[in-house]
């Protein structure tokens, strides 16, 4: 887990290329306050990759536990389902290319 340190925004403005260089070269994550309250974080850009990746994988496999319920819900074979996705598939395909021959 990264470290955490809390600045205040005052010293966040006064110093701010400094505390680039601070989070770049390491996995600090600077917690912003003003007038007591965290108000941002200041993170490497590699650190704000990793957690925006995590999420996105949390969020897909949500996504994917959620459309499995509801697979099993509505009854449907694995085949059925291809074959539902696969005619989805033709339907977008087909609107989208008679958008662009009009």
């Amino acid at each position: 887990m990264a470290r955490q340190a809390v600045i205040k925004a005052s010293e966040g403005h006064r110093a701010f290329g400094k505390l680039l260089k601070r989070v770049y070269c390491s996995d600090e994550h600077l917690i912003v306050e003003r007038d007591g309250f965290p108000v941002a974080v200041l993170m490497s850009y590699q650190e704000y990759k990793k957690l925006s990746h995590k999420r996105a994988l949390e969020a897909f496999e949500r996504f994917s536990r959620d459309l499995g319920r509801e697979i099993e819900k509505q009854g449907l074979t694995e085949d059925q389902l291809f074959k539902e996705l696969e005619e989805a598939r033709r339907k977008v395909f087909e609107e989208q290319y008679a958008a662009h021959t009009r």
